[in-house]
């Protein structure tokens, strides 16, 4: 479960950061016909990262605030039984979040 999670993220970052550094290289020729590729690729590095990082944090609040709110529900006595609700806002982050912390339903 928690791979399928980190999946969803990398592939989220990569798409993320392909189509940024796209546009940040486009902008940049703008300016100079000559970009240097260490800026476009530390530019890549920080968004990759930054993406992910952003990512794994609204996942979290979103759980957060799903749990608060009722919207996320332990099923039975095994630890992997969740109901989340059909009418959770941010359904899809919650899921990510369990996908990436299992032992975060457990409390």
């Amino acid at each position: 479960m928690m791979f399928r999670g980190l999946c969803k993220v990398v592939a989220i970052a990569f798409v993320t950061n392909q189509a940024l550094t796209t546009i940040f290289t486009y902008f940049v020729q703008q300016l100079d016909s000559a970009p240097p590729h260490q800026a476009v690729w530390i530019f890549s590095c920080v968004t990759c990262g930054m993406v992910t990082l952003w990512l794994q944090a609204d996942a979290r609040r979103a759980f957060g605030f799903a749990r608060e709110k009722g919207f996320v529900k332990k099923s039975g006595e095994d630890t992997q039984g969740v109901q989340i609700a059909d009418d959770c806002p941010k359904r899809w982050l919650v899921v990510l979040h369990i996908e990436l912390n299992p032992a975060s339903i457990q409390g």
